[in-house]
C-alpha cells in the first residue's frame, strides 16, 4: 500500500502546480493540457499527470474528451450562472442554519474575516481581499457542521478563484464586497435566518451579473 500512498502524493502535488498554472492566467481557458509536456516540464512520469488531471477535471478547471485529450475548461456565461446560482442556494441555506444556532466563537470568526476583506480593501490588495472573501464563504458552509454540503462548497471553490482574478475587480468592488458580507453577517448574529438568506443571495448574484458582464465583453473583443 507505501507505493500506492506515494503516487498518490505526487498526483496531488502535480495536480497543485497545474492548478496554480490556471488560476494565475498563465494557462488560459480552453488551453490543451498535454501529459507527456507537462511530464517532462515537472520530471515525473505520465502516470502521476494522468491522476492529476483527472483531479483537476473533478474539480471543473479541466476538461477531458475522448480521443482529444484534457484542456483547460472554457467556461461559458452559462457556466457562470451555473456555479454562482448553485452557491447563492447552498449558501442561503446555511446562513440560514448558522443564524438559528451560531455562537459567539462563530460570529467572532465570521468578524475577523470581513475585517480582513474590509483592510484589504482599504490598502487595494486585491489578492488578499478575494482570499478572505472565500474564506468567508467556506466558513459559513463548515459552520453549519453539514460534512456534503461543505464537499460540494469546497468543490467549486478551484472554478470560483479561476473565475474571480484580481485584474477583474476595482477598489470600489471590493468595498462592496466588504460591506455586503457584513450586512450579511449582521443578520447571522441578529438571528435573522431570511435577511440573512436574502443577503448573501443577492451577494452571489451581484459576483454572478459582474463576471458575466465581464466574459461577455471579454467574447465581443475576441
Amino acid at each position: 500500500m507505501r507505493p500506492l500512498q506515494t503516487r498518490r502524493l505526487l498526483a496531488e502535488d502535480v495536480a497543485d502546480r497545474i492548478r496554480e498554472e490556471i488560476l494565475t492566467g498563465r494557462v488560459g481557458h480552453g488551453e490543451r493540457l498535454v501529459e507527456v509536456v507537462i511530464a517532462e516540464e515537472l520530471g515525473v512520469s505520465r502516470g502521476p499527470v494522468r491522476e492529476a488531471l483527472k483531479l483537476l477535471n473533478g474539480e471543473g478547471l479541466v476538461t477531458e474528451e475522448p480521443h482529444r485529450g484534457a484542456h483547460v475548461t472554457q467556461v461559458s456565461c452559462a457556466d457562470v450562472r451555473d456555479i454562482f446560482d448553485l452557491r447563492a442556494a447552498l449558501e442561503a441555506g446555511a446562513a440560514r442554519q448558522i443564524a438559528a444556532r451560531h455562537t459567539p466563537s462563530d460570529v467572532h470568526a465570521l468578524h475577523r474575516l470581513v475585517e480582513r476583506l474590509a483592510e484589504a480593501a482599504r490598502g487595494g490588495d486585491m489578492e488578499r481581499a478575494l482570499q478572505a472573501d472565500l474564506a468567508f464563504h467556506e466558513s459559513v458552509c463548515q459552520l453549519t457542521g453539514n460534512r456534503r454540503l461543505v464537499e460540494v462548497c469546497v468543490r467549486n471553490v478551484p472554478m470560483v478563484k479561476s473565475l474571480m482574478k484580481p485584474e477583474r475587480l476595482t477598489r470600489e468592488n471590493l468595498d462592496d464586497m466588504a460591506r455586503e458580507l457584513g450586512l450579511v453577517l449582521q443578520a447571522i448574529e441578529d438571528g435573522d435566518g431570511d435577511l440573512a438568506a436574502a443577503r448573501i443571495t443577492a451577494h452571489a448574484e451581484r459576483a454572478r451579473d459582474m463576471l458575466i458582464a465581464h466574459l461577455d465583453g471579454s467574447l465581443q473583443r475576441a
